[in-house]
């Protein structure tokens, strides 16, 4: 992962210089922005203004059209299952608004390429960072903001920015900040059922974009939301190459790995320990969850996985816990690796469980911890390998994991 090393900390501007429209190629951007195209100035009916398209390939939740001088991005609801699907129409500066009718009736309608965006989204704004679109953002939640503080890769993105505003966290939205920003779109988590962050953006009139790639069931179709991102700066081209990218890496990752068999049969519980960032002890994710289908996918069984069908796993039930992991031989824990030792110290009742008084386990390194929660849903290729280095480490001579570490090599 990129952790460029950090120098300032940027002081929140006090106030805002609107960014101007859609302009022409700026030969100063990164090179990720170089297809980014200037508004049209002579429109043809038949003219197809996006010689770049991505197609969705691995996603059960959104899907992209083109329509030569619009997109359409359809999105899954998943705050409200069952009702009418999220539209986002972005048409190409210069060209006219489509109508908003039949299907397009309560759609969300946004000039391309954006040119000012708020994020509350983590996840969002790796893929933003990804893509090279940095200096669109012109709006941070405090939570992202405050993260500059303590991590070098949050730092460096809010650097490249230029001092985005504070706008709140979540639905907790700072409004009147918004309403100076003028926003052409609020990249917000969609965290799904029993959220309504999404829904009530939208109903206060604000530009809300779902961004709930946590959702998907399987790996590679969380990552493939980048190009769902990058259908927004017209950076198919870029989104495209890194999610092909990435899935280079991961497939090859699974190959090394169940071609081996080294994780056939291994009972392996993804878990949540520590008290910051977990509240306690959580079962592992079920087995039809992005973890869940990590592990299966390296050949490894989750001992934690009947009946378990909630995204986050159960709560702790410590008699329950101790039945079901009774023959867990490795776990892997998604809090601080410092967290985890500390709470599993301060508590006996963990080195019930053979694999954590064995040390058999991995935790996110304390270093990255921000920067990988960001990027964790994305760089998936990263983190299986994470995995099979802590499951298999003979077939990974002298690698450390990126994100997930032993607590041999944590120190």
């Amino acid at each position: 992962m990129n952790r460029a090393s950090r120098t300032t900390v940027p002081a929140l501007a006090a106030a805002l210089l609107v960014l101007a429209g859609c302009g022409a190629d700026d030969d100063t951007r990164p090179a990720a922005e170089a297809d980014v195209r200037g508004c049209v100035t002579d429109q043809s009916g038949d003219d197809d203004h996006f010689p770049v398209k991505s197609t969705v390939e691995e996603s059960e939740l959104w899907n992209i059209e083109y329509f030569g001088s619009y997109k359409v991005i359809t999105v899954a609801d998943g705050e409200n299952p069952g009702d009418e699907d999220l539209r986002y129409v972005l048409y190409q500066c210069g060209t006219p608004q489509p109508p908003a009718e039949g299907v397009l009736a309560d759609a969300l309608f946004v000039e391309i390429p954006v040119d000012s965006a708020t994020v509350t989204s983590f996840n969002a704004l790796a893929m933003i960072d990804r893509v090279g679109r940095n200096r669109s953002v012109t709006g941070l939640s405090g939570q992202l903001l405050g993260n500059g503080d303590q991590d070098a890769w949050y730092a460096s993105v809010i650097e490249e920015a230029g001092d985005p505003l504070p706008v709140g966290e979540y639905t907790d939205l700072d409004r009147e900040t918004l309403l100076v920003l003028e926003n052409d779109v609020l990249f917000m988590s969609g965290f799904g059922v029993g959220f309504d962050d999404i829904t009530n953006a939208r109903a206060a009139g604000l530009p809300g974009v779902s961004v709930s790639n946590r959702l998907e069931t399987h790996a590679l179709a969380s990552a493939e939301w980048i190009k769902m991102i990058g259908a927004f700066y017209n950076a198919e081209e870029a989104a495209n190459a890194e999610f092909d990218a990435i899935r280079g890496r991961f497939d090859a990752v699974v190959e090394r790995v169940t071609g081996a068999g080294a994780a056939t049969g291994r009972q392996v519980g993804y878990v949540c320990v520590g008290e910051q960032f977990c509240g306690d002890f959580f079962y592992a994710h079920g087995v039809d969850t992005l973890n869940g289908r990590l592990l299966a996918q390296l050949g490894a069984d989750n001992p934690f996985g009947d009946d378990n069908t909630e995204p986050n796993g159960r709560l702790y039930d410590y008699e329950a816990a101790l039945g079901a992991g009774a023959d867990a031989d490795f776990f892997i824990n998604y809090a601080p690796m410092s967290e985890h030792l500390a709470t599993t110290a301060a508590d006996s009742r963990y080195q019930s469980f053979a694999p954590i008084a064995a040390g058999r386990f991995l935790a996110v390194a304390d270093e990255s911890f921000q920067e990988c929660r960001a990027k964790g849903y994305l760089d998936v290729d990263l983190l299986i390998k994470d995995y099979a280095i802590g499951l298999a480490p003979d077939l990974f001579p002298g690698e450390r994991g990126t994100c997930y570490v032993a607590p041999a090599a944590a120190g």
